[in-house]
């Protein structure tokens, strides 16, 4: 009978190597689009198939129809990269790592006709799973949201834009601490970059 030391690793990544490519163009910042996807969603853009649907435009316009994917286009906003959870060890461990706590910000400058639409995140907010672009890559959160604060502030300058700030927590457990990041196609991309007007599947309204 054999004896296997046990490790805790995620399946097929156990033996990962960095890639370095010289040639390579680095990764821009900013939060520049969010979207939420209702949790119905969550195997689709969480697990196995994630990959395919968040690169396929035809699946996005599916769930847009839906109703199962909000997307807000052209925004600013900062990612914190996410904060430790840990616990008290065990063994030789002086400190167990059990989670992470991520803190995305979004700053929406379509701010009329929106409070409906907040009032509505705010109150369902744990239905829905986070993402967002940067320049040219799409990040899903692997976690339902754990906290949603919308605000929407206004500055003593005549020259200000008043915009919908919102704050959205989320936690992922260990060993998964990372949130996933994909490539970011050109028609996905067309999606975060321009207003879009939804037909709802089954319903004659219309929606921006």
């Amino acid at each position: 009978m054999a004896i296997v030391i046990k490790e805790c690793v995620i399946d097929g990544v156990e033996n990962a190597e960095h890639k370095c490519n010289p040639c390579g163009e680095v990764e821009k910042g900013r939060l520049r689009g969010a979207c939420y996807f209702h949790i119905s969603l969550k195997n689709e853009v969480t697990g196995e198939p994630a990959k395919n649907n968040l690169t396929n435009r035809e699946w996005w316009d599916i769930q847009l129809r839906a109703g199962l994917v909000h997307i807000i286009p052209k925004t600013r906003g900062t990612f914190d990269g996410g904060t430790p959870v840990t616990v008290t060890g065990f063994g030789d461990e002086q400190e167990r790592l059990t989670a992470k706590d991520f803190v995305a910000v979004v700053n929406d400058p379509n701010h009329t006709e929106n409070a409906p639409f907040y009032e509505m995140l705010t109150a369902n907010s744990k239905n829905y799973i986070f993402g967002f672009r940067t320049g040219n890559e799409l990040r899903v959160g692997l976690g339902a949201i754990t906290n949603l604060n919308v605000q929407d502030p206004v500055e003593d300058d005549l020259d200000s834009i008043v915009t919908w700030n919102a704050t959205v927590t989320w936690r992922q457990n260990a060993p998964k601490i990372t949130v996933p990041v994909y490539p970011l196609t050109g028609e996905v991309k067309e999606l975060f970059t321009n207003c879009i007007e939804v037909t709802r599947e089954g319903a004659n309204e219309k929606s921006e």
